[in-house]
């Protein structure tokens, strides 16, 4: 049978299966065809997104399915291997993308994929690109950064970086210089911040400066020079003590630039010979407290030793601004708490006295060598005798000459020769007032000589120095030094073998000068018939007047005895014999005068101060003046 006649016979059949017998129903159909599967759709309009780089985020995909069909995500092509997508569709990156350093195959931040959506059965396809932006904000720029670094002096082969986590120096940092024989450097950075400077040895004496020991300058300029230096290191680690609190506290002039001005660049001018001058005895006083108590440095910022010498610095009440003053010194021992050692009141007495001693011989002249070698012979020999002094096993000969006769010491181990001048030379040195009466008499700090037994008393090392009132005062009576009394004749006169310099009438005391002098007019008989000069190696209270100088002077010296032993200069308001026992006074011993007791009040008056006050001056003679005298000279002592 063809397949034509089989097809005529059974499509009757099922006309008629489906018409017929079995009963019931209303003989309507009953099948119905299934529907169709629909593919999902990607409905995005957008096919090219940009991101900010350093972000994971990418974009959305929105995908919908016309029957209802649960979807799932999946990502091929090109760059597909960066990236990811959540099962709701979202596409991220693995990690988050870096301008500066694409990994896209083309390496052109433009990633590109293809995304696939499917509902089980069918799926749909679309392809996708993701542009990576810059983010200037962690752009890499060049920073330079030009400068010196200064301690005592200019140092050379010192690191210099910009510090990456505080404390770190050097460690880490991308990029480090050194400095060069001026100590000038220039330094290019990836990033900017803190600079900080270590290691390196000083261009004169060679001293050589511990990696450890940093130097901070906290705002860096890129615009001009900056100067690294001790005190730019004290305003890094203590925010109390900014430019204007050591402008203040230490007497440095409001229109320098610390940051940015190099002090040993013009030691001729007096504003930078100042600082140049602090920097060094900071670097001495750091030293010499780190030698003290070298395990602190390990500790925590507020017990470096930089952050308790700023905060000394800042806390500082008195109107002196010398580092070298010895109230500063000593409250600064006594608020350290040392932990390796008992701070009793001999050895506090003692440190106090020999750090001021030291620091108030350090001189900022021209010669940029000096303060070097102070530094220098401040580690060599400064040091170890503060740890005799700690032990208590320093001699008394060590210990006066360190406190004074400083210059001495410094002298002695100086392998090198440099000049410097004395600035508290006229701590031995006394001016009298000579005016006349005519021909009759002088007259000594209005005192007359011919019928006074004026005594001027003096020891060797003294420098008396005669100042005429006027010009025609020598002139006309010629001012001369005699062995014997009234010596017109000029026989016995001494000359410069015993000390007198006649054209500057000073008398300058040594071994040669005689025990006993007489001054005298070398015309006139009669002008100085009762005074004299006696050469003594003490002084003598009883022999001094104290009946006729009873109120407040000042005396110029260094306290040689006593809770302030080392100051050095004027020391203001004291007296020649004890007030009533409720008046609290204190004795003081200088060493100008030894021998000689003085007095003072707890709360008046001031030790070494570094310029005289209007109080009468003492000075070492039989009979005072009614009237304040002036010293002439205005001091130059701490």
């Amino acid at each position: 049978m063809n397949i034509n006649k089989l097809f005529a016979v059974l499509v009757p059949l099922l006309v008629i299966a489906s018409c017929g017998g079995g009963g019931g129903g209303n003989g309507g159909p009953d099948y119905t065809a299934p529907l169709q599967n629909v593919a999902p759709v990607i409905n995005n309009s957008v096919t090219n997104y940009s991101v900010e780089e350093n972000q994971s985020s990418g974009f959305s995909v929105n995908a919908s399915d016309a029957d209802g069909d649960p979807l799932s995500y999946s990502i091929s092509g090109t760059d597909a291997s960066n990236m990811s997508i959540s099962a709701t569709g979202v596409v991220t990156f693995n990690t988050a993308p870096d301008f500066e350093s694409p990994t896209d195959t083309d390496l052109d931040n433009i990633y590109s994929l293809s995304v696939s959506v499917s509902d089980g059965i069918l799926s749909t396809s679309k392809d996708f690109t993701v542009t990576v932006t810059n983010d200037v904000r962690d752009d890499v720029i060049s920073v330079s950064f030009n400068g010196v670094v200064i301690r005592s002096g200019y140092v050379q082969s010192a690191n210099v970086c910009v510090e990456v986590t505080e404390g770190s120096g050097c460690s880490g940092s991308s990029s480090t210089t050194t400095t060069n024989s001026d100590g000038t450097f220039n330094l290019t950075q990836d990033y900017s911040g803190a600079l900080v400077a270590n290691d390196g040895f000083d261009v004169v004496t060679n001293q050589s400066f511990s990696s450890s020991s940093n130097m901070y300058l906290s705002n860096p300029s890129s615009d001009g020079t900056n100067v690294i230096s001790q005190l730019s290191t004290l305003m890094h680690f203590n925010d109390n003590f900014d430019s204007a609190t050591a402008q203040a506290k230490l007497g440095i002039s409001d229109t320098y630039n610390i940051a940015s001005t190099d002090p040993f660049s013009n030691l001729a001018n007096p504003i930078n010979e100042n600082v140049a001058r602090i920097n060094t005895q900071l670097q001495i006083l750091e030293n010499a407290m780190q030698s003290l108590e070298p395990d602190q440095e390990n500790s925590s910022p507020e017990l470096l030793s930089n952050y308790k010498i700023a905060q000394a610095i800042a806390n500082r009440s008195s109107n002196e601004t010398t580092l070298g003053d010895t109230t500063f010194i000593r409250k600064l021992l006594g608020d350290w708490s040392f932990s390796s050692f008992t701070l009793s009141n001999t050895v506090w007495e003692n440190l106090s006295a020999a750090i001021s001693s030291y620091l108030q011989k350090v001189y900022a002249d021209s010669d940029t060598s000096a303060h070097a070698y102070f530094s220098e012979v401040a580690r060599s020999e400064l040091n170890p005798l503060l740890e005799k002094i700690k032990n208590e096993t320093i001699t008394e000969s060590e210990l006066n000459e360190l406190i004074f006769s400083t210059l001495t010491l410094i002298d002695r181990a100086d392998s090198a020769s440099f000049t410097y001048s004395d600035n508290e030379e006229n701590l031995s040195r006394t001016n009298y007032s000579i005016s006349n009466v005519g021909s009759d008499y002088y007259t000594v700090d209005s005192v007359n000589a011919d019928t006074t037994e004026l005594v001027i008393y003096a020891k060797v090392g003294d420098v008396i120095v005669f100042d005429p009132s006027s010009s025609s005062v020598f002139l006309n009576h010629p001012f001369e030094l005699s062995t014997t009394q009234n010596d017109t004749s000029g026989v016995n006169n001494i000359g410069l073998n015993e000390g007198w310099d006649d054209a500057t009438s000073t008398l300058t005391v040594s071994s040669s000068t005689p025990l006993t002098l007489y001054p005298h007019c070398g015309v006139h008989a009669g002008m100085y018939t009762q005074g004299r000069i006696e050469i003594v190696e003490s002084f003598d209270s009883s022999k001094i007047d104290v009946t006729n100088s009873t109120s407040n002077m000042q005396v110029k010296g260094t306290v040689s005895k006593g809770p302030y032993k080392g100051a050095s200069g004027f020391t203001q308001k004291v007296y020649l014999r004890e007030a009533d026992a409720g008046d609290n006074f204190h004795t003081h011993e200088f060493n100008e005068y030894p021998g000689l007791t003085f007095y003072m009040t707890a709360d008046q008056g001031y030790h070494g101060a570094s310029s005289m006050a209007s109080d009468t001056m003492f000075k070492p003679k039989s009979h005072f003046s009614q009237e304040s005298s002036s010293e002439g000279d205005g001091g130059t002592g701490y």
